[in-house]
């Protein structure tokens, strides 16, 4: 592979990360890797679509495999030069050691785990998404405006949460609860209307969770906080991650594997603003 060299993008929630210099990537001799010669890269179980698909890191397809393998070779490793390991979810993100050089299952950058571990610049934001009954008259809405007199439910604390106050401000109080699970049961039993959810988690919901639920549309500005690879606190492998992520988005690769694996629903509309 080349070796190029690309200036890295400053993300807010990177701020105590080793200082973001150019660095040239393809040469794996050079990079800060917890075994000489090999990528080891974690994820949780089991796995699921369109993340990965069959439970199998290693397979290359579901767009976290594909993207993993991606990054691994515009660093220079060939694919057999990348070993697939177990960790935890809630454990990627805990204080401490990690045995892996990254961990890719779908981990939100947040504030309070990027004091703790490091992370890439975001590799996925995914939209915000309405979810209501198949037969609600929420789906005849098209314009956030018409979305307001709507019972609305959240869980507590979340980008959802926030969306709804600030952006839809609801007439009627929203309920709040402590769960996602909740909200979608309030959903579910007519307690609510409608709910907030990221796009990947709503196809989840209407497809494969509930009986009955339908998307309403994109809501517009909305993203949850963008996912990023997991690395212990200041890796210095941070710059190099970021390095391969930015020439994947230049040249088309990232998007590509976006809309191959990730795609918006076709015919769902993104609500308009007033």
């Amino acid at each position: 592979a080349m070796a190029l060299t690309l200036p890295l993008a400053a993300n807010a929630a990177q701020e105590a990360t080793p200082s973001a210099s150019p660095v040239a990537i393809g040469d794996i001799s050079v990079l800060p890797l917890k075994e000489p010669g090999k990528l080891i890269i974690h994820a949780d179980q089991p796995l699921y679509e369109p993340w990965f698909v069959d439970n199998d890191p290693t397979n290359g397809q579901g767009f976290e495999s594909a993207l993993a393998y991606a990054i691994a070779e515009r660093l220079g490793f060939t694919r057999d030069q990348v070993e697939w390991g177990y960790t935890s979810f809630n454990a990627s993100f805990a204080p401490g050691p990690k045995p892996f050089d990254f961990y890719i299952t779908e981990v939100s950058i947040t504030e309070d785990r990027a004091r703790v571990v490091g992370f890439s610049d975001s590799y996925y934001d995914d939209p915000l998404v309405t979810v209501t009954k198949a037969d609600s008259p929420v789906l005849e809405a098209t314009s956030i405006s018409e979305l307001r007199p709507f019972k609305w439910g959240t869980q507590v604390g979340t980008t959802y949460h926030a969306y709804l106050t600030d952006v839809i401000q609801p007439e009627q109080e929203i309920l709040v609860y402590d769960t996602n699970a909740d909200s979608l049961t309030a959903l579910d039993n007519g307690t609510v209307d409608a709910v907030i959810q990221t796009l990947q988690i709503g196809i989840f919901n209407v497809e494969i969770q509930f009986e009955g639920l339908a998307l309403g549309g994109i809501l517009p500005g909305g993203e949850g906080e963008g996912m990023g690879l997991v690395t212990e606190l200041d890796s210095p492998l941070i710059p190099y991650l970021n390095a391969a992520l930015a020439e994947l988005k230049a040249d088309g690769t990232h998007q590509a594997l976006v809309d191959e694996w990730l795609p918006i629903p076709p015919g769902l509309q993104t609500y308009s603003e007033d």
